[in-house]
């Protein structure tokens, strides 16, 4: 699913997070994040964290394109980053 956002914020996150959970049930297991310009906040991470246990749990591979850098210091800040690098792509 490439997202069609340009910023992710606790203002849409619980849409964004609904389509993107959406997607991955259906069997998507690829989120590209390439049309993000802007992830100012933890709400884009915890929604990229809820993706990937949602694939887990459903015996598929996360596959994770075109992070924002704003949101790859978040994820190195809160410790994150190394759970999630070998689905980056």
């Amino acid at each position: 699913m490439r997202l069609s956002e340009e910023k992710i914020t606790r203002g849409n996150a619980v849409a964004v997070k609904a389509a993107v959970l959406a997607s991955a049930q259906a069997g998507d297991t690829v989120l590209d994040f390439s049309n993000v310009k802007r992830s100012v906040d933890s709400t884009s991470v915890s929604i990229l964290m809820s993706w990937v246990r949602t694939l887990q749990s459903l015996q598929r591979t996360p596959e994770i394109r075109c992070v924002p850098e704003k949101m790859l210091s978040l994820m190195r800040l809160y410790g994150v980053n190394d759970l999630l690098a070998p689905y980056f792509k």
